[in-house]
């Protein structure tokens, strides 16, 4: 059983499925969420190959990407708290989003990650290979991935 479950949230359709995952677990074995969402900036080229525009023109910029991160954490949580699980914390970072996921798991100390199969992702997922890829690769914990 686990006692404290790392939620990873991007707004998706799989990101509702992860939720519903983790709530239907944590509500039946009192497990605490940490639900998180990861954003990134990006430098000009790499703003320009984005498919992940929250504001639906040109390049988001760093504050439009921090609100839709704050927005998906604060419906993910809500969500997960209406379904039933107790202990629901949430939290936005900014960084490298695989490698920030694991670095918060490691710093909580968390025993799970569950995290979606496909997300909003961007250009450097179909180059570099997919978020929950990257995760499951660097964890040194169980890692769940919903599909």
């Amino acid at each position: 059983m686990y006692k404290s479950v790392l939620v990873a949230v991007d707004g998706s359709a799989h990101s509702a499925k992860v939720v519903d995952f983790a709530t239907d677990y944590a509500a039946m074995h009192g497990t605490r969420l940490l639900i998180l969402s990861v954003y990134r900036t990006m430098r000009m080229p790499e703003s320009s190959h984005s498919m992940v525009r929250p504001t639906g023109h040109g390049a988001a910029t760093p504050d439009e990407m921090r609100t839709y991160a704050e927005s998906v954490v604060k419906a993910a949580t809500e969500r997960a708290q209406a379904s039933g699980a107790k202990e629901v914390e949430g939290f936005v970072l900014q960084g490298q989003i695989a490698r920030t996921i694991v670095g918060f798991a490691r710093e909580r100390g968390v025993d799970a990650i569950v995290l979606g199969s496909r997300g909003l992702g961007d250009m450097t997922g179909f180059l570099l290979g997919s978020v929950s890829h990257k995760v499951t690769s660097l964890a040194e914990c169980t890692c769940i991935v919903v599909k």
